[in-house]
């Protein structure tokens, strides 16, 4: 009987209390909740070794649209995918330069895309006279893992922010940790891991706040429990339980 009550009394040790505060984003900056200070703005990505871009070509010359376009119709440049979107892909390698017909190399890497589609413009006027360029890139992903989700997912604007990368994955359930989220970031160093607090009102201000292409979004589970209590529905069903457990021994313990 000892041992039953025992029991009983530590599961309840076992109870993670979540609260609206644990889960609720835009939350005022306090005690729990990390102030971040209002010092970066959003900037262009800057393209790195191994980016891989899209770059269509549109004349009034038609033997030029078919030089840079073919002559598929369905073919816009927007993805990069598939047989046809591959012929007009051009990758960055591994010194950072970018190989384009009639231009021959440019130095890519660490420039903006409407850098290289200035340069681009610039630089083909003599043999291809005005035309415009599309340039986008064909890499634009990004990645969420752990209870965010798993899944590689397109980058659908440029200024995609943390919020609404997470809509898309299907947003986070009661038991991720929102305080702890994790960004592996590719930059010119290498790989870097940025740890955030979601719930912070400030993260709009900080550089966490929009998406990079390849980003990697890895939501961790808060602390370790048995079960959760999220509601007061929740609390009043683990009380009952816990209390029908209880009277279930002592009925038992009455017959031996």
């Amino acid at each position: 009987m000892y041992t039953l009550i025992a029991l009983l009394s530590g599961s309840w040790l076992l109870v993670s209390c979540i609260t609206y505060k644990d889960i609720n984003y835009l939350q005022k900056p306090n005690q729990d909740v990390i102030r971040y200070k209002d010092s970066v703005r959003f900037q262009d990505y800057k393209l790195q070794v191994g980016d891989r871009l899209s770059i269509m070509v549109y004349s009034l010359n038609e033997e030029t649209n078919k030089l840079f376009q073919g002559n598929s119709e369905s073919n816009d440049g927007s993805s990069g995918g598939g047989a046809s979107g591959d012929l007009f892909t051009y990758k960055i390698d591994e010194n950072g330069l970018l190989v384009f017909p009639f231009v021959g190399k440019i130095e890519a890497a660490g420039r903006t895309l409407r850098e290289i589609k200035d340069m681009l413009e610039d630089r083909t006027k003599k043999q291809l006279g005005n035309c415009y360029m599309r340039v986008t890139l064909a890499n634009a992903y990004f990645s969420v893992i752990g209870e965010g989700g798993n899944g590689r997912y397109p980058l659908v604007k440029d200024k995609l922010n943390i919020f609404e990368a997470l809509a898309i994955s299907g947003d986070l359930g009661s038991f991720a940790n929102r305080k702890q989220i994790k960004i592996l970031r590719q930059s010119e160093a290498g790989t870097v891991v940025k740890t955030f607090d979601v719930r912070s009102q400030d993260i709009m201000h900080t550089e966490f706040y929009y998406i990079e292409p390849n980003d990697v979004i890895y939501v961790q589970k808060v602390p370790s429990h048995f079960f959760g209590v999220t509601s007061w529905s929740t609390l009043l069903g683990t009380v009952s339980t816990t209390i029908s457990l209880f009277l279930l021994g002592i009925s038992i313990s009455k017959h031996f």
